[in-house]
């Protein structure tokens, strides 16, 4: 120990400097590290994360897209409140470990003729690491199912001159057997459009964005 000790003091510059130089390598190799772990949770090829501060910059970016989007939704619907409170304990329900697992990866097919009004939800849900894809007619849409599954669909009602464009999309794909979760959202929310969704096989009608994201997490993270 003593003969360490003295070549230790002896070469005291060398041994700083191989300090120092394991030190940089280490902060590199961290920094690399969270670097790689960013893209591959954005990229679902991991599922959890448990690194320092990365959970927490994910949630909180999710809470911003959807806020964003109901924003952009109650400018559309005025007669909506917007309660950010509720959004971000909303979205912190995606980011419980029970939840993420189930949630992180799911996908979904959404369903209007003018994707361009719904940007901002599919970035939402998107940040929540769900893949969502777009179609803008009921053909499209029935030829991406036949290509591969979705864990939830969401449909607008009135595509063009059918005003029924939604029941009509729901009706085809519940005549195939796929009894997934389908969703319609759309302009306008009356009881009776709820009651009608209902018993046509839809899980959900409405006109909140809210309401949607809400819904969204709660059927793909049980």
């Amino acid at each position: 120990m003593e003969t360490l000790l003295n070549f230790i003091q002896t070469h005291k510059p060398y041994v700083d400097a191989t300090h120092a130089l394991s030190s940089a390598v280490n902060l590199i190799g961290w920094c690399l590290g969270f670097v790689l772990l960013i893209r591959a949770w954005r990229r679902n090829a991991i599922k959890s994360v448990t690194v320092g501060p990365v959970g927490f910059q994910l949630q909180e970016a999710a809470e911003e897209a959807a806020v964003a989007a109901a924003r952009d939704w109650k400018a559309k619907v005025p007669r909506q409140r917007l309660d950010v409170q509720k959004i971000r304990r909303t979205v912190g329900q995606a980011f419980t470990p029970q939840v993420a697992d189930k949630l992180f990866g799911k996908s979904i097919l959404w369903v209007d003729d003018i994707p361009t009004n719904n940007e901002l939800g599919v970035r939402a849900l998107r940040k929540l690491q769900l893949e969502v894809e777009q179609a803008t007619s009921t053909e499209q849409a029935l030829s991406a199912m036949q290509r591969r599954h979705y864990d939830l669909i969401i449909s607008d009602m009135g595509r063009g001159s059918n005003m029924r464009a939604g029941y009509e999309l729901l009706n085809a794909i519940r005549s195939q057997g796929n009894q997934e979760p389908y969703f319609i959202f759309a302009g306008e929310d009356r009881p009776e459009f709820r009651q009608e969704a209902a018993q046509q096989g839809a899980q959900l009608s409405t006109n909140d964005m809210l309401e949607l994201v809400d819904q969204v997490i709660k059927y793909l993270g049980r």
